[in-house]
């Protein structure tokens, strides 16, 4: 069962008092093996109980792509409706009737991904989860597009309405003419609530604070949103030269890891609340003793970070079957940009892209974070 979700502590912040000595290791994991849900259960039951239930992600993991997949059956039955920032909006009458076909139309699946740049299979398989749901009794769950126009700088911006506003736009409509809750999964940096993204520069002084998408929906409609940050390492270090680090020195790790399965678990009123950013963690910057519960309310730790899987690359002769799909790939390849490509550089780029995916570490430059099992005892004190 989820705990109580009082977020009165939340909004307090300590000023000119010492942080406090944040809980050892065990105690967390105490705190998970009594509280915690499996990662679709939870989201599940947190979407039951909140208008709005938002997932950040870091995109192009795996394993957050597979969790949202597995939950569209149940937020089909729940009576959810689901809103992804990946599908662009200008699609939505495309991915409306993809939906409502008595048959699987992948063609139809791959041009919405071409339109999104967006070539990868198991956020596909996220359009194929919600149309196959929708074969099953009871109202049709919706699948709403997000996604603002590649040109938003130039069509929307001169109107006043931001890439977030105009996401947060599209979710507060549906729900208030649907009157139904939804989930909404989106990257990471459009999900906050409470917490205010810094402008920085490179000496890591705050300009200003973004207005996010969560933000906006917070102040819509208040503690009906619920935020769940799915695991991710974070930029720490110069803001001119970020490095990657593990949330909260690996804490969070340490005690899942300890508790032995991937957990979800709610962040406010548990013992993780109080955790404080690490000195020269990027969240941490113009915002002064920040706290996990300053960030999030709630949290899926999916795996220790060497378990972590690139999404698959769909191949670029099912993405692109044909010279007109081929070349409105062409025109901007999704990965780097780089435009007007030839068809022996596009193939050369897939190839590539393909075999770096094979090592996700790697690419991300995550390889020295491995080791944090090491860390592990010291934090048992």
């Amino acid at each position: 069962m989820n705990i109580a979700r009082s977020r009165v502590a939340s909004v307090l912040l300590v000023v000119g008092v010492g942080a406090a000595q944040p809980e050892p290791v065990p105690a967390l994991t105490a705190y998970l093996r009594d509280h915690a849900q499996a990662p679709a259960e939870y989201v599940l039951a947190t979407a039951r109980s909140h208008r709005i239930t938002i997932l950040g992600e870091a995109h192009w993991l795996r394993q957050d792509v597979l969790l949202v997949g597995e939950i569209i059956p149940l937020l089909h039955q729940a009576g959810v409706d689901l809103a992804a920032e990946m599908f662009p909006a200008a699609e939505q009458a495309r991915i409306d009737a993809l939906l409502a076909s008595p048959e699987w139309n992948e063609p139809s699946a791959n041009a919405i991904m071409r339109a999104a740049d967006w070539p990868y299979q198991e956020y596909r398989d996220l359009l194929r989860a919600a149309w196959a749901a929708n074969r099953g009794s009871g109202r049709r769950l919706s699948l709403i597009a997000l996604g603002p126009p590649p040109d938003w700088r130039d069509t929307l911006l001169p109107h006043g309405v931001t890439y977030d506003a105009f996401m947060a736009d599209l979710v507060g409509k549906h729900v208030s003419a649907e009157g139904r809750r939804i989930v909404v999964y989106c990257g990471m940096h459009h999900a906050f609530t409470r917490y205010y993204q810094a402008e920085l520069d490179n000496a890591g002084r705050a300009s200003g604070y973004m207005d996010r998408m969560g933000n906006i929906l917070s102040r819509r409609f208040g503690e009906r949103v619920f935020l769940i940050a799915l695991h991710k390492p974070i930029w720490c270090g110069s803001p001119a030269e970020p490095s990657h680090c593990l949330p909260f020195a690996g804490r969070i790790d340490c005690a899942s890891a300890e508790a032995g399965k991937p957990v979800g678990f709610d962040v406010v009123g548990s013992p993780f609340a109080d955790l404080p950013f690490e000195p020269g963690d990027y969240y941490g910057y113009g915002r002064p003793a920040l706290r996990f519960i300053d960030y999030t309310d709630g949290y899926v730790w999916s795996g220790a970070i060497e378990s972590f899987r690139a999404v698959t690359i769909i191949p670029l002769h099912e993405y692109a079957p044909d010279a007109a799909a081929f070349a409105q790939v062409a025109k901007e390849d999704p990965f780097e940009g780089e435009r007007e490509v030839s068809e022996q550089r596009l193939e050369a780029i897939w190839a590539q892209e393909v075999e770096a995916s094979r090592d996700l570490l790697t690419k991300r430059r995550w390889q020295h974070l491995a080791g944090w099992r090491q860390r592990c005892s010291e934090q048992d004190r």
